[in-house]
This record gives C-alpha cells, structure tokens and sequence, in this order.
C-alpha cells in the first residue's frame, strides 16, 4: 500500500498518433509545439511556445499553485489580494498580496494551449443532504454566475478510495446549457501597461481536444474528502474515516487544453516592464478574465543552466536555460556487460534538461521544494497536493519514477496489489523525487536538494526479458507549461528483447499528429501505451478499466461507435474480464444496489469492485450489444 493518500485522476485525453503500437523503441516522431514542427519539448527549434494561462477565484497563478501579483498595472476587477493555494492543505487561507510573477518572452510567437479558470469554496457546503446550496451558488453567487445555466441537473456521483478506508465523494452538476456549448470562443489580447492591445487572437472552443469533466477539466462539483463508506444506498449522514477532519469543496471550473492548431500563433509584443493577457470568452463577453505578465528579452535570461559533457550530464559551467523538456537516463553497466540478472542492483542517474540540451539542475543533485514554490527551480516541477485538492488539477506536476518489467508481462491487474510482473515501486504510483506530504511532514525537507542518483534492486524471481524506467517530469516556464514520461529500456536474464502483449492498441487512428499522445496529459508515446496500466491499476489514481471508459463514452469528440470494442481492444481475452467498476464506467449502475458493499471493498480484499467477479456470467455470454475481438 502506498504510504501517502493522493486525490488524482488521469486526464489522459481523447484523439492520437500513426505508428507502429509495438514498437518499444519510441521513435513516433510526432512532438511538437508551433509553426515549424509540432514539438513541445525543442525550445528554440519550434515554431511557438505553448501558452497555459491559469487562474483560481479571481487570481492569475503559475502552475505550481503560487498566485501572480498585478504589480503597478491599474487592473480594475483584478484583486490586490489572492488566496494562497499552498498555505492550507485543509482550507482556504485569507487573502494576502501575491508576488509571483507571469513573465512572457517579448518579440517570440505564442499559442495558446490551455485554458484552466476555477472559483472556488472550501468548508461552505457541509450538507450533504441538500443538494441545492452548492448548485445555487454556482448559479447565483460564482464568478461564472452569467453563464446560461438553464437545464441544470444533479448527475453522476462518484466514490473514489483514497485508501485506508478513507473515500472522496463528488457530486457532479451537469446539463447545463453552457456546458453543451462548442460554437463559443476565446479572444486573447496582449495588452501595454496602459491598457492598449497591441496584438491579438482568437480560438473556438472545438480547437481545443480536452475539455470532459472524467479528464479533471470542465466540471460543476461539490466534493467531501477524507468520508467513511456509506454504510446503506442513499446514506447523506457523513461519517469521518479518520480523524483528520473532512474537507468540503464546492467548485466550477472552466478547462480547454491541448490545442488542435498550433499554427494559429500570436507574437508578443517587443515591449519592457508589465502588461496583461485579457482572455474574453464569447459566454462571458462583459467579463474578461486578466493575467498580469512581466515582459522579459530571451537575451536576458541569467545564466541558471548547466552546459552538458560529452556524457550528457551537467557540468559546472552555467548558461542561459531554454524552453520545452528533455529527460535522460544513465544506467549503471550490468556486472556481465549485458545484461542485468535476478536480484542485481540498477543505479541509474536522472539528467533534466530543456529543449536545447542545457541541464536544468547540476550532475548531482535536483532542486529543492523551496526552489520549486520560490520559482528558481528552473520550471522543474514536483507533485503538489493542493493544486490537486483545490484546483482539481489532474496534470498536477506529480515529477518522479518507475522500474517495470517484463514488458511481456504487463497486463491489467483487476483487483488486486499481487502484480505478475516486477514494479518498483509495489503500489500505483511512482516514486516521486519528492513525496506527498514530506515537506510539512519532516523539518528541514522543503529546503533540502534532492538527488538524482537512484538504486533499485530486482527481485531475485525477477523473469527474463526487456524493462523499462519510466521518468516522469514537468517543466512551466516564461508562460510554457509541459508534462512529459519518456521511457528507458534494458534487459534482464537474457539479449533477446521482448515486446508488450499486444492486447490494446488503435489509439492512433484517433490520436495523431497534433493530437498524438506524447502531447497530451503525461506525455506518454503511444508506442508505449500498454504501460499505463501499471501505475492505473489501483483506485486512488483511477483504475485503467475505468476511467479510460469514461472518457470515452463521456466526450463529445470520441466519434467512433461506443458498443465496438475491437476500436481499442485487440484481443477477446482482453475484453472478456468483466468487473463492477468496468461496467459501471459506461451503465451507470449497471446491477443497481445488488453489489452494494462491493464497490467500497479494499483492493486487496475479494471479491471487489475491481475483480473479475462476473466472469461466470458475462465471461461466458459476452453483451451481445458488444463487439468483441474474435479471438
């Protein structure tokens, strides 16, 4: 079991990329970000720099929660004092005066990426019984009060374990007429600090590929976390799992992300000291939402990256840093010169670096906490779990590792923490550099470096075949925000090298190009797909059977027929494993309160929720609705 309880969500989005779905040598060759190539990642040898503007009740803020202050812009409607998402894991502090800053890169070509606005209440809405008090406030009292919100209803409820008992319950408000709309647009206009435009653009909402409520974006929730089970169908009486106290957020957040046109671009203006992106959305005309931004010339960037040796790993001699991401990996030689052998150790050294090869942080160590809220961690990002409780962030920098293997082996794990193949670590989640909870947990961690030197040791059972490491990394800078999980591959027992299983694939005939998979949410190549599930396989990050249906079946770009299983499944075997939760993921309720107890069972108890209980029924006599693979 992991050791820290954490709310997420995979917004892994919808449509992605040619190539060959076997291939685990990940050369899809697809990132991009601007008018020349679309790659994210290559600094200056893209055409434009992706754009995230996000704000929370009322502030702009940067991605790792801190609020932006408006400087010595006159900006009627912009507070002068923002909520502070790191100051409070269990509520939201008082208003203070913020001092981070939005720098943008004057005289370069921007697009916009994303889109994340979200007004929020913690601790207002305590009833769980009356379902019309959060409802009236997003409809009354919100910033998105001028919305159209005929057709309002209470829709979907979801439990999602945190563990130990412990669930989070969201209520999700839906129907709204808003919310159905996709004709609407986003005008971006940078202004001078006299308030005069001096470029502008515009984009309609269908340019934008991630927008669904199951990828933690647009949504009208009202949320308790830290609850006990209900203990009977319909039970509104809250009972605490601990003694931690419960944590009530009612929230509306508006969510367009991923672009679909990179190529539609703006260049900042060639201007010095402080301006605003306005961002008026056609639903919203007379309430444009502000981001004050600080203009800066690339030329003068201090140097605070290192120069890479012929190894690829940072020396002591300091440059300027680019943009985009790049993440590399250096294995120790296994004791034969092969490869790696049951029970051998791996040491390997994580290098992070930008877009132009320069490290972002020295041979040996990363930066530290501190670095990363100060704003001096050259973009590099760490998991944050306010942003993910407050913000309902689901691409929270959540930055860190996985040692898997044998690729071979890799199968969806239904119910259960015994996995038939090597994970380190045991549980979902990655080992991140620097975990939920440690830096107010133990004194003097916020501001210590974190290393880049890991060891792990393979099991002494550990089977023959190739491995992977996955690193996960995200990096926001000058307005650009990027996650990225680049997979490195060695063997073990044997030269010969092994593949995945071959039982889901076909995600490019939907995602590609612009829309391909390494540009969306983790930043995972297609060609690897078949690794998700080894982190997605426990409820406390969303259970691959689950939340890859819902996203689906809930977006209104998924095109395809929703009953053909064969779009994504390759194999019968793969989707002839029926569970409660799988099922439930499209037929809501499918078997009604029959299984009532079984969907808050514990993963390691049988049966559960996520077991293959109903094999003896539907195993046997797949839905006919249902296409299935043949064999």
């Amino acid at each position: 079991m992991k050791p820290f309880p954490k709310i997420l969500l995979l917004p892994l989005v919808m449509l992605v990329t040619g190539c060959n779905v076997f291939n685990i040598e990940d050369n899809e060759g697809t990132r991009g970000r601007g008018a020349k190539a679309f790659d994210p990642y290559s600094s200056s040898a893209s055409g434009a720099i992706s754009l995230s503007l996000l704000a929370f009740n009322g502030c702009a803020i940067l991605p790792n929660g801190e609020p932006v202050t408006r400087g010595d812009l006159d900006l009627p409607g912009y507070p002068e004092q923002c909520v502070h998402l790191n100051d409070n894991y269990f509520a939201l502090g008082d208003p203070r005066p913020p001092t981070a800053r939005l720098s943008v890169v004057r005289n370069s070509l921007y697009f916009l990426r994303e889109f994340t606005v979200m007004d929020a209440l913690v601790g207002a809405h305590t009833n769980f019984g009356d379902r019309k008090a959060p409802s009236d406030w997003m409809r009354k009292h919100s910033r998105f009060k001028s919305l159209d919100w005929s057709g309002l209803t209470v829709g979907r409820e979801n439990w999602k374990s945190q563990g130990y008992g412990s669930f989070q319950r969201e209520v999700f408000y839906e129907n709204a007429s808003w919310m159905s709309s996709d004709d609407d647009t986003l005008k971006v206009e940078v202004l001078d600090a006299d308030g005069n435009v001096r470029t502008s653009e515009t984009y309609g909402r269908k340019e934008f590929l991630a927008e669904n409520p199951v990828t933690g974006r647009t949504r009208a929730s009202w949320m308790v976390t830290g609850v006990a089970r209900p203990r009977y169908p319909g039970d509104a009486d809250l009972q605490p799992a601990s003694t931690t106290p419960l944590i009530f957020h009612t929230g509306v957040k508006v969510s367009f992300a991923n672009s679909t046109n990179p190529f539609k671009t703006f260049r900042m203006p060639d201007l010095s000291g402080e301006g605003v992106i306005r961002v008026t959305w056609s639903l919203m005309p007379e309430e444009p939402f502000l981001f004050p931004v600080t203009f800066v010339r690339e030329q003068d960037r201090e140097a605070t990256c290192y120069k890479l040796d012929a190894d690829g790993l940072a020396t002591n001699e300091q440059v300027p840093c680019g943009f985009g991401l790049k993440q590399d990996l250096k294995l120790n030689t296994p004791k034969n010169g092969k490869y790696y052998m049951p029970g051998e150790t791996l040491d390997f050294l994580v290098s992070l670096q930008d877009g132009d090869g320069h490290g972002l942080h020295p041979r040996d160590l990363m930066p530290s906490w501190n670095d990363f809220l100060g704003g001096t961690s050259n973009g590099l990002g760490y998991f944050n779990d306010r942003m993910i409780l407050n913000f309902r962030d689901t691409s929270s920098t959540e930055s860190g590792f996985k040692v898997v293997g044998p690729l071979q082996d890799l199968k969806v794990v239904n119910g259960t923490y015994s996995l038939p193949y090597f994970s380190y670590p045991e549980y979902g989640e990655p080992k991140f550099y620097i975990g939920p909870g440690m830096p107010d947990v133990f004194p003097g961690y916020a501001a210590a470096k974190q290393p880049t030197r890991y060891s792990v040791k393979l099991s002494e059972n550990a089977k023959p075949g190739t491995y992977l490491v996955m690193l996960k990394g995200h990096r926001a800078v000058d307005g650009e925000r990027l996650n990225r999980l680049d997979t490195f591959f060695f063997q073990v027992g044997q030269e010969e090298k092994t593949t995945y299983p071959g039982q889901i694939g076909n995600c490019q005939i939907c995602h590609n190009g612009v829309s391909s998979l390494d540009n969306l949410h983790h930043g995972l190549s297609v060609d690897n797909v078949e690794a998700c599930k080894t982190c997605h396989f426990e409820p406390q990050v969303g259970h691959i059977s689950d939340f890859i249906h819902r996203m689906h079946m809930n977006s209104r770009k998924y095109k395809q027929n929703k009953a053909d299983c064969t779009m994504c499944h390759l194999t019968r075997e793969s989707t002839v494993r029926p569970s409660l939760a799988a099922c439930n993921s499209c037929h809501i309720s499918s078997h009604g309160t029959e299984y009532f107890d079984m969907q808050f069972a514990d993963l390691q108890n049988t049966p559960n929720a996520y077991g293959n209980c109903a094999n003896s029924c539907h195993g046997v006599t797949p839905p006919s609705r249902h296409i299935l693979p043949g064999q």
